[in-house]
């Protein structure tokens, strides 16, 4: 298959990704990863090489600690974080000297941002291979609830593999367009998104083509995978002969939870050979499990409710997203919370990628008169502010702003002949910084020795249509300009340091 210009969109999934691309006017999901729609988001490493993908997962059984799953939940937490989650990780993990985090492999230490790259360029190479030419335009999805950093580390990474990338694209707002543009539907809608790892709330208003987000929350470290994990330890607890424990043996058991788990959407009961002995769920077992996890996705929903200001009545239609939206206690819910069924127009694993090589299309062709018109109109999901005295955080531009958008704020030195001034940037909606996400840590100087007040510094923070942060400091009396560079890396706070 030959093609003049390709122009594709990547859900990059925590469990698999897939790429799409419009052929003749209609999406179309790629077959270039062994003629399969979608490839899993595995890496194994070798001394010399790496292997991705399908060819990968056989190295699951094998070589636990050189293949590395789910690094989208890794993407953007500290080394402290991690630890305080207290789960199971197969992984050899600590921070380098710039506070990545970093695994311990065959191929030497690798960190995150290298891992999402070696994926990215995985895919580069297999679909220029494909069509016979390279890639001129790529959109790749990212979660709503992604903080500054973690958008980041995506737009590096994509950087890094000579991706030319249009945009970043929120998988609620992708999966909105795919569902929007297909009948050119009007109304409230909400995008229900719970994968692998992450899970996000959308509520959007679509009319003509125009993508209104309303409000958006979510959780980045909820999804399938905590439903696995779970379903793992409690096929373990259950074994009445339980062999010693191991990071192999739970991996194990976490494919053979996961199996048992996409089984149980259709089953109510099921049994698995596990080493010399039999091991079973009920889907009332599985859903005593989960139901924890499922009510908190609902409190999610409400307060995007709320954050929206629209009635649950007023939706029009729920759009489900993601695989674990097969799970059925988490369509019961739904059912139940809007006395009406989620629609059944929309494949959950492929809407995501849809709207993304839709949108990918649109933003290359936009000139054409034949393509239809997307104006998406997206909001910041969680506040951006600075710390004032005594660690109260001070939001400069609140969740549910418009993007893109700009905020100016004027200060002022608070003691005579003060030279230096510093700021620190933060992301959350707690009172307290402590609370918060720092984002940067920088400090002004050589201001010129005034007076208390008589300096004033501008700080311009300006947010773009990727939802990504950058700052400009201005002082006028001493010309100084500064563009701040916005890291990649989580920046530690009190003692938040690997021990």
């Amino acid at each position: 298959m030959k093609k003049k210009k390709i122009i594709i969109g990547i859900d990059f999934g925590t469990t698999y990704c897939l790429v799409s691309t419009v052929i003749n006017n209609k999406t179309v999901i790629l077959k270039a990863f062994n003629k399969k729609k979608f490839f899993p988001t595995i890496i194994h490493f070798k001394k010399n090489h790496t292997i991705i993908g399908w060819k990968a997962q056989k190295f699951l059984h094998t070589d636990v600690e050189n293949t590395i799953t789910s690094i989208k939940r890794f993407i953007g937490i500290s080394y402290s974080e991690l630890k305080k989650k207290k789960i199971n990780i197969p992984y050899k993990i600590s921070c380098n000297k710039n506070n990545e985090l970093t695994f311990h492999t065959n191929a030497g230490e690798i960190t995150v941002s290298d891992i999402i790259q070696k994926i990215f360029t995985y895919i580069k190479n297999k679909i220029e291979k494909k069509f016979q030419t390279s890639i001129c335009g790529v959109i790749i999805t990212v979660p709503a609830y992604f903080n500054n950093i973690q958008k980041k580390i995506i737009r590096k990474s994509a950087k890094l593999s000579k991706i030319k990338l249009l945009r970043l694209l929120n998988e609620p707002t992708a999966a909105a367009v795919a569902y929007g543009l297909e009948k050119k539907r009007k109304g409230f809608i909400c995008i229900y998104d719970i994968g692998g790892g992450t899970f996000d709330i959308s509520i959007l208003k679509i009319s003509e083509g125009i993508f209104e987000v309303l409000s958006t929350n979510g959780d980045c470290q909820l999804g399938g995978d905590d439903f696995d994990n779970l379903l793992a330890c409690f096929l373990y607890s259950k074994m009445k002969k339980k062999p010693f424990f191991t990071q192999k043996l739970f991996k194990t058991l976490l494919i053979i939870a996961e199996k048992i788990k996409i089984q149980l959407s259709k089953k109510s009961f099921v049994t698995m050979k596990f080493l010399n002995s039999q091991i079973n769920c009920s889907v009332l077992e599985f859903n005593k499990l989960i139901y924890p996890y499922v009510q908190k996705t609902l409190s999610i929903l409400k307060q995007a409710l709320q954050d929206a200001k629209i009635k649950k009545k007023q939706v029009k239609d729920i759009i489900l997203v993601g695989g674990s939206t097969y799970i059925p206690l988490i369509r019961k819910k739904i059912h139940d919370f809007f006395k009406k069924k989620p629609s059944q127009l929309i494949n959950p694993i492929e809407v995501v990628a849809c709207g993304a090589g839709l949108q990918a299309n649109f933003l290359h062709y936009k000139r054409n008169q034949n393509i239809q018109s997307i104006l998406l109109l997206d909001i910041i999901p969680i506040s951006i502010g600075i710390e004032l005295l005594g660690g109260i955080m001070e939001k400069m531009i609140v969740k549910g702003s418009k993007i893109p958008t700009e905020v100016v704020k004027i200060f002022t030195t608070f003691k005579d002949n003060q030279t230096g001034f510093c700021i620190n940037i933060f992301q959350g909606e707690n009172k307290y910084v402590k609370n918060c996400k720092l984002l940067k840590k920088f400090k002004i100087k050589k201001l010129p020795p005034k007076k208390a007040g008589e300096i004033k510094i501008i700080i311009i923070f300006h947010i773009d249509v990727d939802g990504l942060l950058s700052v400009i400091v201005q002082e006028k009396i001493s010309k100084i300009k500064h563009r701040v560079k916005m890291d990649t890396v989580y920046h530690y706070k009190n003692n938040d340091k690997k021990k």
